[in-house]
Parts: C-alpha cells; structure tokens; sequence
C-alpha cells in the first residue's frame, strides 16, 4: 500500500464549551480491540517504547466508538477446534495457532515489527483452519453475522489479525493525537495504525468488500448516498489517489505523506458500513464540541511519498 472540523462569540463559546465537551463523550459501542505482544520480539511496542501502545489503543478506539456488532466468541474445546493462521508480525512468515479461542465482541490483533522493504507497515484480518460440529464451524466464519455466510457475503466477522510496522521507519509517535503540529519529515504513527487496521476489519480485504468492487469503482450504497457516485478504486483496492471528503483526505487511499495526519473520515466509515459493520452515526454534541475545541476541521497537506502496507 502506498504512502507515495458557526461562528461563536467569546461569551457563548466559554459558557458552552465545559458542558459540551461532557456531554459530548460518545457510548461505547460493543466491540473490543485487543493487541497482542506475544511477536513484538524487537520490542517495538516494551520496555521504554510500551507508551507507543497508547497509540495503538487510541486508534482502536476510532472503531471502537462507532461499531455496535455483537460478535459471538470462538471458543476452542473438546472436538471444536479453532486454529488461527496469520502472518506472524515480527517476520512475515506464516505461522498457526493451534485451539484458538476469542471473546465475544473481541477483534484479537497482533502486533510486531521487522524492517518491511519499501513499507512503512502492512495489515490484514487472519485466516483460520476448524473442525468440529457444524454449528461451531458456521460460527467460525461469521462470528454470528448471518450475512458472512451467504453465498455473496454482505457481512464480515473476523477473529482478529495482524500489522507489522517498518522497525527502521523514520516514525513520529505523538504523544497528544488531539495536536495537529509538524512532524519534522517523519511518518505519523497514529494515522498509519488507524489505516493496517481498517484493513484487519475488511476494507480491501473481505470478501463483502470485494463483492462491491466492480469496473474500478466501489459500489456499497452507503458511499453512493454519500457522494452521490461511486467512487473509484486503485488496483490494489484501496480508494483512488486523492479522493477527499468534505475537505478531508481519506484515510484509506493508498499514501500519506511525511508531515501528514489522517483521520477516519465519514467516507471511510461509509464503506466500513458498506462491507457489513454497524456504524453508529457522530452524537450531535460530539460534533458540536470537537468544532468548539478546535479538533476538527482539519485539513492534510500531501508531500513525497513513499509505500506502506
């Protein structure tokens, strides 16, 4: 994959502002995303990088707020047997995990990193193997989403996956995501992990979004009744080079750039809601106060760019 927020007066802004930014904190939808360390052989992510995993958790949140699915757990027993088959992240080969189990509502991600030749990470949802009753191998594959196990699949209930990031890297981890500063010619972190982990989740990568990309374009009706057209695709799945909403570069085109920040943006979620996932719209107040606190509305330049996963 390539890396080639009306007008208030004083007044009312500081009497509206502390009630709003209360009010504003959005319900916890139901899914959970875990991060597992067991591959993080170089530790990038302990010891004196452990804060980095801030970072992860912040942009596992940007999902975690706005997906309401009830995933079922996979549970790993007697005659039922899950074997997850993932890249392992710390080297890219294929490894297997033999009598697997997850948590309902739980979205298991591995983590790791290893120097990725002309990437700054890559990502995706992990494969599995299962034997077992029939009911316990329908489960498997869909995580209790019926439309996962249609013959044209319109939903996605993956266990989990892994993203491995480019360990020689020249990384910015911000320790306030909220900021929009310059990174001095480095690769923001934050927006790099939002991005591996759409793809864990499916964009361009499960078959319900595959079974919306057609001719070059993308055809969910979610994205149609956003833009009013659908979309194109690049070759690799990922939105077209360039494609912005709202004045916002989408997250999920094939580049960033150094000095640049993504955020998810509504076009992005559109597609998330178009490969099956519940989307819970912006709370009205969580607009409100991000417009009040200066933290949206904010525009990306595009620099040099170089590839990541």
């Amino acid at each position: 994959m390539k890396f080639t927020y009306s007008t208030f007066s004083q007044a009312l802004l500081a009497s509206l502002l502390a009630p709003l930014l209360v009010a504003s904190q959005p319900a916890l939808a139901n899914v959970d995303i875990v991060f597992d360390y067991r591959y993080d052989s170089s530790s990038f992510f302990s010891g004196a990088n452990s804060p980095r995993q801030n970072l992860l958790n912040a942009a596992a949140s940007v999902f975690e707020t706005r997906f309401q699915d009830d995933l079922t757990a996979i549970s790993s027993s007697g005659s039922n047997g899950f074997h997850a088959r993932l890249y392992q992240p710390d080297n890219g080969k294929i490894i297997n995990i033999p009598n697997y189990s997850v948590a309902a509502d739980q979205i298991v991600v591995f983590v790791g990193a290893y120097n990725i030749p002309g990437s700054l990470a890559v990502g995706g949802p992990g494969g599995f193997s299962s034997s077992g009753s029939a009911d316990f191998l329908a489960n498997a594959s869909s995580r209790g989403q019926p439309g996962a196990l249609l013959s044209t699949q319109t939903d996605f209930g993956p266990w989990g996956g892994r993203i491995s990031f480019n360990n020689t890297s020249n990384w910015y981890f911000d320790s306030d995501i909220k900021t929009n500063e310059s990174f001095s010619g480095q690769y923001d972190f934050y927006s790099v992990a939002v991005h591996e982990l759409a793809h864990v989740l499916g964009f361009a990568s499960a078959q319900s979004f595959t079974n919306l990309s057609s001719g070059g374009v993308f055809t969910g009706s979610a994205v149609n009744d956003l833009l009013g057209s659908n979309p194109s695709l690049a070759s690799d799945g990922h939105w077209v080079s360039g494609l912005s909403y709202d004045g916002q570069a989408a997250a999920m085109t094939p580049g960033i750039s150094a000095n640049q920040r993504k955020h998810f943006t509504e076009l992005d979620f559109a597609a998330m809601k178009d490969i099956g996932w519940e989307v819970s719209p912006i709370p009205e107040t969580e607009i409100w106060a991000m417009m009040l606190a200066g933290l949206g509305l904010l525009g990306w330049r595009f620099r040099a760019s170089q590839r990541r996963g």
